[in-house]
């Protein structure tokens, strides 16, 4: 697992097929996870591209790691804070800014994609807009409502939101919300429901694997 100077570690697959340039997905796990458990699936995406995934911020409570600061999880909408996940805000900008520049890759190459606590850290690093993603996968994950507070949000990144019809951690209606929200601001998005529970399958991969390879992105 590289670290260098970087503050998190982070696992990396290099493009498996010859490319000119080609598309650099950073990932971002859910809670109680590690790097590793969303770069298991690294062999079920497009081999043209470069993939990093990162470990969370603090360990979790209910074992490895989580991005956000504990809040009240009985009533999270109440509870939940930008001081929650300022700190892995400020620390996951500054790093991808610094893979994009060691790896001499565009940001317009630039997609992240998050599942479930990954995926509202999408949301956050995305419309905040210090860095400037082209694409966003949000997998099963919730829309951290300081976001509406915003004053200003890039609208730049086009979304592809999914989430599994039978997830028993999160319901669709918080990716409905996130899609309408993000809809209602001019923001290019796609809602994917498939069937599944909360984790990640081979159909939604492969939805994932054409979202990314589309005319439409690429243009």
């Amino acid at each position: 697992m590289p670290q260098g100077s970087y503050p998190l570690p982070y696992l990396e697959r290099l493009p498996r097929e010859p490319s000119a340039a080609p598309s650099l997905v950073i990932m971002l796990h859910g809670r109680a996870a590690k790097a590793e458990t969303i770069f298991s699936v690294e062999g079920l995406l497009d081999p043209k591209m470069h993939i990093i995934s990162i470990r969370g911020t603090y360990p979790s409570p209910k074992g490895e790691f989580e991005w956000f600061l504990p809040y009240d999880y009985e009533h999270p909408l109440q509870s939940f804070r930008e001081e929650h996940f300022k700190n892995s805000e400020v620390i996951l900008t500054s790093m991808i800014t610094d893979l994009l520049r060691e790896k001499n890759i565009a940001e317009e190459k630039l997609y992240l994609m998050g599942f479930s606590q990954g995926a509202a850290m999408c949301y956050i690093l995305s419309l905040r807009g210090n860095i400037k993603p082209s694409g966003v996968i949000a997998m099963s994950g919730f829309f951290p409502r300081p976001i509406k507070k915003w004053t200003s949000i890039n609208t730049k990144p086009q979304f592809l939101i999914t989430h599994g019809a039978n997830d028993e951690t999160l319901p669709t209606s918080e990716s409905i919300f996130a899609h309408d929200y993000l809809t209602s601001r001019g923001i290019s998005s796609e809602y994917y429901e498939y069937k599944g529970r909360h984790k990640m399958t081979l159909p939604v991969l492969e939805h994932v694997n054409n979202w990314i390879g589309s005319s439409t992105l690429k243009g």
